[in-house]
Formats: structure tokens, C-alpha cells, sequence
């Protein structure tokens, strides 16, 4: 079973041409990709490791390049450094001790060894190296893994130190969990001696694929196989992880080779992602998608609270047309009654009856009568005469009595409206008390309308035919062409003859010509009155004429 395993893993490189397994889980250094991240991350050990030494702390999630990153440390320690790699931390203090001397070579009795003797060996072995000017480093992987009184043990033996430097230097690689496990309080004199510290983050969507054509390359092969919508998925799969990469390319390779595609498109990773890392990245239809179902509940929504709206507007507007209607009739029922037809005041419209006909029609009918009969003619002649006569005098009394009845009814009308008007106006200004209104502020008022009516009926009194006064807007052809352009922009109405209006932006006075033979002759409470060349005609205040 390895060796058909093996055999395909051979086939699919020769396939795309590759010389060995670009996407090996392995920590292998060769294929190490130095992003920014891993640069800094390589750095802070670095200096970590200089002359004053003490503990070096690496963190990152799983799979991020931790252990690769200490492998390509490793590989460029200067030559006077010995190096112990510990892999497997879950340790007790004495085991970790006796693993350490193991690590550095350190000579010791396997049987009946304490801590006291491990102690005492490694301490020996920590002055020889000094003397010798040799570096000790200790790397731990998986340092989360540690018990706490595993890593008291690792700071006693920091403790040996000269005036200038730490003899033994060690740095811890761990998951985020070491950061908190650092936290304790028991552990903060160790948390103290961290000389440098990293935090390793996955790699970004650019990063991805220059990691894929990194690997590529370290495997001979210069050629994009992954297009950019398999490169858009491995990011959003693996979430800039190198390790599951590793995984997810490896198969998809294995898959595009299988279905003879010389290139990894999208629908090749989803389905190698299902293969390599399990279930839970099954590949799910696009109807199915979460935010897919978000948007469509959010839609439905939306829908739902526009249809409220609508229908809300609708009752609202069902509401406000009666009230409409009822304030349009009661406009109408306020219209003066002279313009209201003659059918509305129950005058009876109706043509009157052809009194002259029924008159004609009765005298033909003598005639005839008069002819079958066998008077003389002129008495005939006589009778006709008479009764022609009288016809005429009930056509003209038919017709003087309808005029008659019609000029009545026009009085009344005038009368009704008159009383009406009076009636309204009295009704305008009735003054009540009120709570907190003095009787002098009552009088004043008083007193102010009496003044107004006054000032309005002499007036109608003094002879003022207004009607003769007719707006710009009825005033023949010339003189509408005559007027020049008028900007009524304030109109200031005062009783006592000083009442002034702006005009194109200046003031003007009763008397004053405001434009060549434009005379302002009056200003009244909503008008003014001008002349032009001898005709006088009305415009409403703050009105413009172009």
C-alpha cells in the first residue's frame, strides 16, 4: 500500500515537473519562506541570543512556522554556540535535567541521580563552556507544555551568570497558551528575564501566493499552477496558515493530476480541501452559505418594512382626502352668494312661458272663428284690431314682470350678503374676558377696532369708487408694455399718510416717481396705486412685474 502511495506521490511530480514534494509537512529549512513576519520573527531571536542572553520568548498559532524558524536559527548559530533541542517538554525537573545533560553531553550516573547532582553537572558543564568561550543555548518546542515548576527549575539555572552575562541562554517556542501561562504570578520573576519576545501571525492573501510560488521554485518548477481562484480559496480555507497550505496544495495536486488538469483551479481545492482536512470543509453550495441566508432574511425584511410603509401611507392618505373634501365644501359653502349660480339660491331658472305665442295662438283662433261667422268685415276687422292690441299689452306686462321679479331678486341678494358681510365682521371681532386680562387691555382693544371700522367707513362714505381702480393685469396693452419692471420687496402700510415700500431695492414714498412716468400715487393696506400717463391702476403688495 506505500509503495502504490509512493508511486503516485512520483507520478504527480513528474506530471507537473517537479523534482520533489513541493508542500512537505516537514520543517525542512530549504523551503523556509522568509515573509516579513517570519524576517522579524528570526530577527527578535537573534538578538535575543546576544551578550546579555537570559530567555527568549517565540509564540505563535499552530502551524505557523514556529519550529522552521528555530531549525534556520540552529543552522546559523555561530560556531563557539552548543545547542540542545528539546522537543518533548512534558517533562518533570528532574527529567528535563537529566535530558539536558544529555543534550550537552554531559556525562552522569543514570541510577540514583537527584536534582541536586543534575543540578550540579549542568552547572560545571555551563563554567567549562565560558572558560572555553563557548555560547550554551537551550531551545524547548512546545514550551506551553511546561509546568510551572519545570520552568522555576529552567530559571535557577539562569541564575549562574558572570558580570556581564547569563551562562546558559534559553528560548521558549510555544502556541498562545505560553503567553498566558507566563502570566502566573508565581512565574513572574521568569516573565521578568524575557529579553525578547515575538508573536508569529499567519500570512496575508499576497503572502499566500508568493508562499505557493516559493515552494514551486525550491522544487524546480517556474510555473503558475494554482490560478488566482485557487489561490483566493487556500487563503480563505487555511486562513494563512503554512501547515494546512501545506496539506490542501499537496492534495490538490494529487487531484488536478487525477482529473488530467494541468492547472489548480477553485473547484479542485474545494474538493481537495474535503479530502485533506476532514468534514467540516465540506464544500457547500452557494445557496447555502451563511451570508447567503443573511441576506436573503435581511432582503425579506426590507420588503416586509417598504410594503408597511406603503400600506400606511395608502390608510393615510384614505384618511386625509375626507377631510379635504370637507374643508373644499366648506370653502364652497363660503362663497359669496351674488356669484353662486341662481339655481343654488333656489331661484327658479327656468324660461318663462312663451306669452306671446299663447296670445297669437288664441287670436288666430278668433279669427278663424270671426271667419266662419257671418258678420260684416269691418267689425271682423274691428275685433282683430282689439285683440291684437290686447295681446301686445300682455306681452309687454309678461316681460316688465319677469325683469321686475329678477331686479327683486338681485336686491335681495345684495341685501343677504350685505347683512352676512356686517354680520361676519361683527362676529370677527367679539372681545371676551379672560383670566389674567386686565379691563384696560380689554378697552384698548376695543377701542383699536372701533378705529379700524371707523377708518374704513368713511371711506365707503367720503364716495371712494375703488371700482373704478383695476390691477396692472386688465390695464390695456400699452400701458402693460409701458410699465417697466417692479420688485415689490416691502410693503410698510401706516395710517397717518407715512407709509413706504421698497422697490427694485429702494424706498419709495407716496408722490415719488419710481420709474419714467410711473407715479406712486397711494399706499394702502394690501395695494398700491400708481399712474402711468394718466391711467391709474392696482398692484397687490409684495408682487413683482416683469
Amino acid at each position: 500500500m506505500g509503495s502504490i502511495h509512493q508511486l503516485r506521490f512520483s507520478m504527480y511530480t513528474s506530471y507537473f515537473g517537479l523534482e520533489e514534494k513541493p508542500f512537505s509537512i516537514a520543517p525542512n529549512p530549504d523551503y523556509l519562506f522568509m515573509s516579513d513576519r517570519h524576517r522579524e520573527a528570526l530577527n527578535h531571536l537573534t538578538y535575543g541570543l546576544g551578550d546579555t542572553g537570559g530567555f527568549v520568548l517565540l509564540t505563535g498559532e499552530v502551524g505557523t512556522g514556529k519550529t522552521t524558524i528555530s531549525r534556520r536559527l540552529m543552522e546559523n548559530l555561530p560556531e563557539n554556540t552548543q545547542a540542545a533541542f528539546i522537543l518533548n517538554p512534558t517533562l518533570s525537573s528532574q527529567e528535563l535535567l537529566a535530558t539536558l545533560c544529555d543534550e550537552l553531553k554531559i556525562r552522569y550516573r543514570k541510577t540514583g541521580a537527584t536534582l541536586k547532582t543534575l543540578t550540579d553537572k549542568i552547572q560545571q558543564k555551563l563554567l567549562k563552556n565560558h572558560d572555553e568561550n563557548i555560547n550554551t543555548l537551550l531551545i524547548i518546542d512546545e514550551a506551553q507544555h511546561l509546568q510551572p515548576e519545570v520552568l522555576e527549575q529552567l530559571r535557577l539555572l539562569t541564575n549562574l551568570e558572570t558580570n556581564t552575562k547569563k551562562l546558559l541562554q534559553v528560548i521558549l517556542i510555544g502556541q498562545p497558551e505560553l503567553q498566558q501561562l507566563l502570566q502566573r504570578r508565581d512565574l513572574r520573576q521568569l516573565a521578568q528575564r524575557i529579553t525578547a519576545r515575538y508573536h508569529l501571525l499567519p500570512l496575508n492573501k499576497q503572502e499566500v501566493a508568493q508562499y505557493l510560488k516559493h515552494r514551486l521554485s525550491v522544487a524546480k518548477c517556474f510555473r503558475n499552477i494554482f490560478d488566482q481562484s485557487a489561490v483566493n480559496a487556500i487563503h480563505k480555507i487555511c486562513h494563512g496558515i503554512p501547515r494546512l497550505m501545506n496539506l490542501l496544495a499537496e492534495r490538490s495536486l494529487m487531484n488536478a493530476y487525477n482529473s488530467n488538469n494541468a492547472v489548480v483551479n477553485r473547484k479542485i481545492v474545494l474538493q481537495a480541501a474535503h479530502d485533506a482536512l476532514g468534514d467540516e470543509f465540506e464544500v457547500i453550495p452557494w445557496w447555502q452559505n451563511s451570508w447567503i441566508k443573511a441576506g436573503s432574511l435581511i432582503c425579506t425584511l426590507l420588503v416586509v418594512l417598504a410594503a408597511g410603509v406603503w400600506w400606511g401611507t395608502q390608510q393615510l392618505v384614505a384618511v386625509e382626502n375626507p377631510v379635504k373634501l370637507s374643508a373644499e365644501t366648506q370653502k364652497q359653502d363660503q362663497t359669496p352668494i351674488e356669484k353662486k349660480p341662481l339655481a343654488e339660491k333656489g331661484v327658479d331658472t327656468s324660461e318663462p312661458e312663451p306669452v306671446v305665442s299663447i296670445v297669437n295662438d288664441d287670436a288666430n283662433k278668433l279669427v278663424a272663428k270671426i271667419n266662419d261667422s257671418n258678420e260684416p268685415s269691418s267689425n271682423n276687422t274691428n275685433i282683430i284690431e282689439k285683440t291684437t292690441s290686447r295681446a301686445a299689452d300682455n306681452t309687454a306686462d309678461s316681460k316688465f314682470a319677469v325683469n321686475e321679479r329678477q331686479l327683486a331678486e338681485q336686491q335681495t341678494t345684495k341685501n343677504t350678503l350685505q347683512q352676512r358681510s356686517k354680520k361676519s365682521l361683527d362676529e370677527d371681532f367679539v372681545l371676551e374676558a379672560e383670566d389674567g386680562v386686565s379691563d384696560e387691555l380689554l378697552a384698548s382693544f376695543q377701542s383699536a377696532i372701533e378705529q379700524t371700522k371707523q377708518r374704513d367707513e368713511p371711506q365707503a362714505d367720503a364716495g371712494v369708487d375703488n371700482s373704478e381702480l383695476i390691477p396692472l393685469t386688465q390695464m390695456p396693452t400699452w400701458v402693460q408694455d409701458g410699465v417697466p419692471s417692479l420688485e415689490f420687496e416691502m410693503h410698510i402700510y401706516a395710517s397717518d399718510g407715512q407709509g413706504w415700500v421698497r422697490v427694485n431695492g429702494r424706498d419709495r414714498y407716496e408722490g415719488d416717481y419710481i420709474g419714467r412716468e410711473l407715479l406712486l400715487n397711494e399706499i394702502r393696506p394690501q395695494q398700491v396705486i400708481l399712474s402711468f400717463r394718466g391711467e391709474k391702476f392696482t398692484m397687490a403688495a409684495l408682487s413683482s412685474w416683469n
